[in-house]
């Protein structure tokens, strides 16, 4: 009877295991934040997306409110366009778009729609640390807005 139970106890500690979900992802790349905070881009309100791996805030995104529409597409090629910014930390590091060397960011809208609460957006960027030339590449990654962080960016944005 004992061997029964303790076999019994096993079984049940590993099946409530199994249905336990992680806190997080530390794999995955997700949205930290998105500001509320006023600011302005080229004499505009702007938004900023700022996205990582495991709660630690890596690539930041910046775009004005007025570019938050379905289809929109931003790029910038050695920190060619103003409208787009972006920029990252990584271990205290700083990393930039820049007119002098082999940079790049875009950001897609892909989706907002408020009456199913989610948002999409598609970001990527290559960046450069100026102190030391190192670089820094996020390829094109689509990462989605729910919660607290779209109702930040529908707060930004006059549908």
């Amino acid at each position: 009877m004992l061997i029964k139970n303790v076999v019994l106890s096993v079984f049940l500690v590993f099946s409530l295991g199994a249905c336990m979900e992680p806190t997080y992802d530390s794999g995955k790349l997700k949205v930290i934040e998105v500001t509320d905070h006023d600011f302005k881009i080229n004499g505009e309100s702007a938004v900023t997306v700022i996205v990582g791996h495991a709660n630690v805030a890596e690539y930041s995104f910046s775009l004005r409110k007025s570019d938050l529409k379905k289809g929109t597409l931003l790029q910038s090629v050695s920190d060619s366009n103003p409208n787009v910014r972006a920029d990252g930390t990584f271990f205290s590091e700083y990393y930039v778009q820049s007119k002098d060397h082999d940079t790049r960011a875009s950001i897609e809208i892909v989706e907002i729609d408020p009456v199913e609460k989610i948002a999409r957006i598609a970001v990527g960027a290559k960046l450069v640390n100026l102190k030391n030339e190192d670089y820094k590449e996020l390829e094109i990654t689509v990462l989605e807005l729910t919660g607290q962080n779209l109702e930040h960016l529908l707060n930004e944005v006059k549908m």
